[in-house]
Order: structure tokens, then sequence, then C-alpha cells
């Protein structure tokens, strides 16, 4: 969200997930304590460099995912919400692999 709206809100967040502004505001409090997000005095939340670096690799699980159901023929948005399930509940060990077995079938579009 901060890459495509610059500042990003509690409500922003919310609004994007579809949940209520207090399950984001607990989420958002968690994450402090991780010191993966910082929030301003103005409410805008930024990622810190350790946040940065796990948004990436879940986003990039997310796309694998996505492209890997959308390759089997599953419907974008359907394949864009189950990705967003299974990116968070995949280890890191198991992507890895996955990647390794199956990342040039779909960078090539083929089977």
């Amino acid at each position: 969200m901060q890459m495509e709206m610059g500042q990003v809100h509690s409500i922003d967040v919310a609004e994007q997930l579809q949940v209520s502004k207090p399950s984001v505001s607990g989420a958002m409090k968690a994450l402090r304590e991780k010191k993966l997000v910082v929030k301003e005095e103005d409410g805008v939340l930024h990622l810190t460099e350790d946040g940065e670096e796990l948004a990436r690799a879940v986003y990039e699980k997310h796309v694998f995912f996505q492209r890997m159901f959308m390759q089997l023929g599953v419907d974008e948005s359907v394949a864009g919400r189950d990705a967003c399930l299974v990116e968070h509940a995949v280890s890191d060990e198991v992507f890895e692999k996955l990647k390794e077995r199956y990342d040039h079938v779909l960078a090539e579009g083929g089977q």
C-alpha cells in the first residue's frame, strides 16, 4: 500500500483488508512492538527496514502463489485471495523448495 499510496494510515489498511479499525490498531501495535512499523504523530504508518524486508518476502510469496494458481486455471481474484492465505502459512523452507522446482516454469508460462 505504501508503494501505491505513499502515505498509509490505519484506516487505509482497514479498508484495504476489509477489517475493522480496532483489528488494525491491535495488529499495528504488535508490529510496532516488533519494530516492524513506526507510527508518526500524524498517524502515518511506515515500515522499518526489518518491516520492509519482511513485506518484500511476503509479497514475493504472494506473487509466486498467485501466478501458480492462475497457471492452474484459477480465476485471478480467487488466486489472489488464496495466495493471501498461503503466503502467511507456508514456511520459508517449503517456499524455497517450491521456487527451486517451479519458478522457471512460471516464468516461462509453461507447464
